[in-house]
């Protein structure tokens, strides 16, 4: 790694590069095609650690172009240290340059340096909004200390529980949580009705 770490981040990246050595190592649970390192990360940022899929089957699960979720899931993972160390760890594992496009991605030419979709979290509510709205969900889930794709992961499978329009309250006090939650439900389409750390609020919705 170019840059050192905090002990927290280094510690995230530990636990992720061992996720991803081990999703490395299993077929797309879509069409059975082996993944790479990109994909592994792809499906692990957005939930599907127990299911990992390839980035078109990714894509079709969660109603994207392929593309456009390519773009969206890097410009996140450009925003988090630890996922993007992970993302250099898997383009040196497949022989490519660290900070260069992996061509199994974008086999087209490409400037890494173009602006991607990534948005800031959303504003928090005011406490008026906080009051009306928390006080109306339908399942509740306290994910303590839970991190990033251990995080997603758990939620996306809580969630499937749910019919569309249900709310859900997540409690999830890890600091990564202010971002990751935002940027998850803005991607799988999910409505993200309320976040005040630690409480978030999400209506569900068919995908």
């Amino acid at each position: 790694m170019d840059e050192e770490l905090e002990p927290q981040e280094q510690i995230k990246l530990e636990a992720l590069l061992c996720n991803l050595k081990q999703l490395r190592e299993t077929r797309c649970h879509g069409c059975g095609a082996a993944i790479c390192g990109h994909e592994a990360l792809m499906s692990f940022t957005m939930g599907f650690k127990d299911a990992p899929k390839c980035w078109p089957c990714l894509a079709t699960t969660m109603g994207h172009e392929k593309e456009d979720l390519r773009d969206h899931i890097f410009a996140y993972i450009r925003h988090r240290s630890c996922h993007y160390e992970g993302w250099r760890w898997a383009s040196r594992e497949e022989g490519f340059e660290p900070d260069s496009p992996p061509q199994c991605l974008w086999p087209a030419p490409f400037s890494i340096e173009r602006k991607l979709s990534y948005e800031p979290p959303n504003p928090a509510p005011t406490e008026k909004s906080v009051s009306e709205i928390a006080s109306n969900y339908d399942a509740e889930w306290n994910a303590g200390g839970m991190a990033c794709g251990e995080l997603v992961s758990e939620l996306r499978a809580r969630l499937q529980h749910l019919k569309s329009g249900q709310i859900f309250k997540l409690i999830a006090t890890d600091s990564g949580a202010i971002e990751d939650i935002p940027a998850w439900c803005r991607l799988t389409g999910n409505a993200l009705l309320l976040a005040s750390h630690p409480n978030y609020l999400i209506r569900r919705t068919p995908i």
